[in-house]
């Protein structure tokens, strides 16, 4: 059973969010808080895309970057 892509945007949302609270008060990218909540967004964000694909076939503009680029 796929996502609904609302349930998904929701989460992303709120994944966004708690991104900017923990780099507002990290004190550099290495921080392992950070690490998390980028992580933690990555995983939002295809969650997202893959319920809009499954109801809508569409995907989104963006790409996550990877340590291997």
């Amino acid at each position: 059973m796929s996502t609904e892509p609302s349930f998904a945007l929701q989460a992303l949302i709120a994944r966004l969010e708690q991104h900017l609270a923990i780099v507002s008060q990290s004190r550099g990218a290495g921080e392992a808080s950070v690490d998390a909540a980028f992580g933690a967004l990555a995983d939002a964000f295809e969650d997202y895309e893959d319920a809009l694909y499954d109801q809508y076939s569409e995907l989104l503009p963006f790409t996550i970057p990877s340590d291997d680029e």
